[in-house]
């Protein structure tokens, strides 16, 4: 068993997912990791109204969701897990000097993991989804590698866009070609953070309609990294 324990994780839904869509990726990751897991409590109503009053409510949630977890844990930074459009809000709450909804986030103090799970990070310019803009023009790529903190992105490739119409006509919301393979609705290079650690898989959907997904047990035993898990010896 190794000794040091990894600290709390928060996962941050997308804008159509209910928290309670997450509760098997959370006890996945709990036995894992022998660590205390929490839901952040965004619903996709919250999502509606940041899109008519601006999101900084909903980011203030995911600052509100690593404040308990680390109040309740002797670690002295949490990991934060996002699926979908929720990887947006915690590359915003992850911060840095620019403020973001007259509040100035510093969430790289607090967090030593973000990991992304098919979340649209490079967009074609059209694109409406404020969020993600103001991530990408005020906090862009994975800012605070340097200082140590571990960006990881994966990305499902299971739905060829160029044999499924449906596929393509979601990736052509976000990219100008959707001939391209992703998971459903998130393309591969799209879900890919410049800097971040990539990892892909050939058989992963976006959510559990489409079949396995990035929260199955056995797609977070793949992307889970070693310094997670309950016993992160490497086998020699």
């Amino acid at each position: 068993m190794s000794g040091k324990q990894p600290g709390p994780i928060v996962i941050v839904g997308g804008s159509t997912s209910w928290p309670r869509r997450y509760e098997g990726l959370a006890e996945a990751l709990r036995e894992l990791s022998g660590s205390e897991v929490r839901i952040a409590p965004i619903t996709p109503l919250d999502w509606l109204l940041g899109f008519v009053r601006g999101h900084g409510q909903l980011v203030f949630e995911v600052a509100t969701a690593v404040d308990k977890a680390l109040l309740e844990s002797d670690a002295k930074k949490a990991v934060l897990v996002a699926h979908s459009s929720g990887g947006a809000a915690s590359r915003v709450y992850i911060g840095g000097d620019a403020p973001y909804g007259g509040r100035r986030y510093s969430g790289h103090r607090r967090i030593s993991h973000l990991i992304t799970l098919g979340s649209p990070h490079l967009v074609k310019d059209e694109w409406p989804y404020s969020l993600l803009k103001e991530a990408n023009e005020l906090f862009p790529g994975s800012l605070h590698k340097d200082s140590g903190l571990r960006y990881i992105s994966v990305a499902g490739a299971a739905a060829d866009g160029s044999k499924n119409p449906k596929a393509r006509k979601a990736y052509e919301k976000i990219v100008e070609d959707g001939s391209v393979r992703g998971d459903g609705v998130v393309t591969v290079e799209s879900a890919l953070l410049p800097g971040s650690e990539h990892l892909v898989f050939d058989d992963l959907f976006h959510d559990p309609k489409g079949g396995p997904w990035y929260g199955d047990r056995e797609a977070v035993e793949r992307w889970c990294p070693d310094e997670l898990r309950r016993d992160d010896r490497i086998p020699q």
